[in-house]
């Protein structure tokens, strides 16, 4: 059992998140020591993040109907609107500096340094969820696409630390160990010679705390060309 970061990682979410850390906050701030211009500050951070997502979900629906419009003009009927649908203004608003979330998570590193209860933990949002990972059975779950004229292989840690890779790059020497990755992503910085067409193999397996985990995955393969 593991737990998910307490900090969310889609806009959505992270709205959500500050709402909520904002309302613990002026909750227990006080007797966390948190100043009131903090909390207040916090809470305009929360504030104006919401206020900027709903307006851009608004906008995203303003040039859907747009293309309608656009479509219907063209090629459609009578039932055409008259005239362009109407842009919605930003609403009256409270403008804030830029880092929100800079801010709301060095506060945050502050806060657990102190000894917080259970509740305040809770109210502010400051644990993430428990996640359970079959470590035993776990494969990668990667993809391989060409980037740039590179192999660039991507997945998911799935509550693990790194990644081991292996590539049979086409040539004599078979599949070869080509490193233990611990972001998310890996450029393939091998190419074939120039005009020289190839398939690269590669094999993938998870690593926890220095111990490969679960299985290796099937062989995923991609052609290269040299440029």
């Amino acid at each position: 059992m593991i737990h998910e970061s307490y900090l969310p990682k889609t806009n959505l979410g992270q709205m959500k998140w500050m709402d909520k850390f904002s309302t613990g906050l002026t909750i227990h701030g006080p007797a966390l020591g948190v100043t009131p211009a903090i909390v207040t500050s916090t809470r305009a951070d929360a504030d104006f993040l919401a206020g900027v997502l709903s307006y851009l979900n608004g906008s995203e629906g303003y040039v859907n109907k747009l293309v309608t419009f656009k479509d219907e003009l063209l090629t459609g009927d009578s039932t055409v609107m008259a005239d362009i649908p109407a842009f919605s203004e930003m609403p009256t608003h409270v403008a804030v500096l830029p880092g929100i979330l800079n801010r709301a998570t060095k506060l945050v590193t502050v806060l657990k340094t102190k000894n917080l209860t259970p509740a305040m933990i809770q109210d502010m949002g400051l644990e993430g969820n428990e996640k359970t990972f079959d470590f035993d059975n776990i494969v990668v779950n990667a993809k391989v696409v060409i980037k740039s004229y590179h192999a660039y292989l991507f997945w998911n840690h799935q509550g693990t630390d790194a990644v081991d890779i292996k590539c049979d790059y086409g040539d004599t020497l078979g599949m070869i160990p080509v490193g233990r990755i611990t972001s998310v992503n890996y450029m393939e910085p091998r190419l074939p010679a120039s005009g020289v067409h190839s398939i690269y193999k590669y094999l993938l397996r998870y690593v926890v705390k220095d111990e490969q985990v679960g299985n290796w995955t099937e062989i995923i393969s991609i052609a290269m060309k040299g440029m």
